[in-house]
């Protein structure tokens, strides 16, 4: 697969919103390959990176025979550290706003 498009913030943001909207609890972003999770946890919005199981990577590697970064990025989870905390949504957006981020 090759790498997507990069997006705006504001592209982020819609997109976002309209899968939170649609019930989503993590929402990946970041670069041509997502590199970051917006995650909803303990009634808060968090931006967490994305980290990837050395395990996991193995057993996927072994079994296939291949690994690339898409793989890299479906097989990752939202661990630590966390970048950016809110109590809302609306709270969190305004962060990645305000905030030096490298991904906009």
């Amino acid at each position: 697969m090759a790498p997507r498009p990069l997006e705006s913030l504001d592209q982020f943001i819609a997109r976002l919103r309209s899968a939170v909207a649609e019930g989503a609890q993590e929402v990946r972003f970041g670069g041509h390959h997502f590199s970051h999770a917006v995650v909803r946890e303990d009634d808060r919005w968090r931006v967490r990176a994305l980290v990837l199981d050395r395990a996991r990577a193995d057993a996927f590697l072994k079994e296939r025979g291949y690994f690339m970064p898409e793989n890299a990025e479906d097989l990752a989870e939202p661990g630590e550290p966390i970048v950016f905390e809110a109590p809302d949504l609306e709270g969190l957006v305004a962060l990645l706003r305000t905030a030096d981020w490298p991904m906009w």
